[in-house]
């Protein structure tokens, strides 16, 4: 009953053995601040991944020019990004304290912040090691800390509803007191596991995608993949688009040295009836490309300004007596300037190979791309 209390009042997680289980099961076990934290990073990763690896050179196709080609895009995950400081919310709980002192009393009010005093709270995100944290009770590594606050307490809540406290059974003799205190916390169970991680350094995506040229400089890019079942948390799909215009082709200056393309795409994923996301990218791209007879080779570089949003759902364990057993909120990383530079190579007739690195406000991501392409 205690964690019950815990959960619904002191906003705090209970995802016990969660790691194995299915990320619904370990949402559950969440309520939306730390949530949040603990899945911000996962935000941050699947917006870069999602806004890359839209093109792979800096010119567009010709008129119904295309390729078919694989995307993979690997967006690293920072070091300061795999632990977050669980919060502890200064709520009230009550405890009853009838059994323990032997008296009609009103119940003791303790915040979270007097139980766990002191305590680690830094807890690994989402990417942070399999192993999670423990708020632990004081008295478990602080002797007698959480006892003898607790005493403390009972005597001064008994002082005010003008009882005696020495005339209490259980408090005329110490060892007696620590006796009984001891029993009642260990009966209590205040001892929470917290969600580990699942110990991963990048977030890997791989995505299908098409671009076909169009008239007046304009090509269409699509990208998608049938969508997945997963018996643990349902349909993962993934799907986008976006186009893409030479600007040179406006440039009154003849053999106009590079290419100058601007692009816009937009792009969603979603894993079951949990995660969302949706992104946005517009850039520019700048770069030269060179055919040499069959084969052909090209450099660019790019910046883009991107935002991404995550919508969090999960159920609540109904267990935990909320009155609500679902939670959802949407998270909103910060939009910002991704800058980046790519190599295009043809070195087999009418397929390609590219890389490209770049960099988000939050991740370090790394594309490389392999297909077919005409014109």
């Amino acid at each position: 009953m205690i964690k019950k209390v815990l959960v619904s009042i002191l906003a705090l997680s209970l995802a016990v053995g969660a790691f194995g289980q299915s990320l619904e099961e370990n949402l559950g076990n969440m309520l939306s601040d730390n949530a949040e934290m603990y899945l911000q990073p996962l935000g941050d990763a699947f917006g870069s991944g999602m806004n890359s690896a839209w093109y792979h050179r800096s010119r567009v196709h010709k008129m119904l020019g295309f390729d078919i080609s694989l995307k993979a895009m690997v967006a690293a995950v920072p070091e300061e990004s795999e632990f977050f400081n669980f919060a502890l919310n200064e709520s009230d709980m009550e405890f009853d304290l009838d059994d323990i002192i032997g008296a009609d009393v009103n119940p003791l009010l303790l915040s979270f912040g007097d139980i766990y005093y002191e305590t680690e709270t830094r807890t690994p995100t989402f990417f942070g090691p399999d192993s999670g944290g423990t708020l632990v009770t004081n008295q478990l590594h602080l002797t007698g800390l959480f006892e003898d606050h607790l005493r403390t307490e009972m005597t001064a809540l008994l002082t005010s509803q003008g009882v005696n406290a020495a005339l209490i059974p259980g408090m005329v003799d110490q060892a007696i007191a620590d006796a009984d205190l001891a029993t009642a916390v260990g009966e209590m169970d205040l001892d929470l596991p917290l969600p580990p991680g699942i110990n991963l350094p990048a977030l890997p995506l791989v995505m299908p995608q098409l671009a076909l040229g169009l008239p007046m400089g304009i090509e269409l890019i699509v990208r998608g993949m049938p969508d997945i079942e997963d018996e643990d948390i349902g349909t993962i799909s993934m799907y986008g688009g976006g186009l893409r215009l030479n600007i040179d082709q406006f440039i009154p200056i003849p053999l106009f040295p590079v290419d100058i393309t601007a692009g816009a795409f937009y792009s969603q994923m979603s894993i079951g009836n949990i995660i969302e996301s949706s992104n946005m990218s517009f850039g520019l791209q700048v770069g030269k490309s060179m055919d040499l007879l069959i084969f052909g080779v090209g450099v660019y570089a790019d910046a883009a300004y991107e935002m991404s949003s995550l919508s969090i759902g999960y159920d609540v364990d109904p267990s935990f007596g909320m009155e609500n057993d679902r939670i959802q909120f949407d998270m909103e990383t910060d939009p910002g300037m991704r800058i980046g530079a790519g190599l295009h190579l043809k070195l087999i007739p009418f397929t390609y190979f590219n890389v490209h690195v770049s960099q988000t406000p939050t991740n370090s991501v790394v594309t490389a791309g392999f297909g077919i392409s005409l014109r």
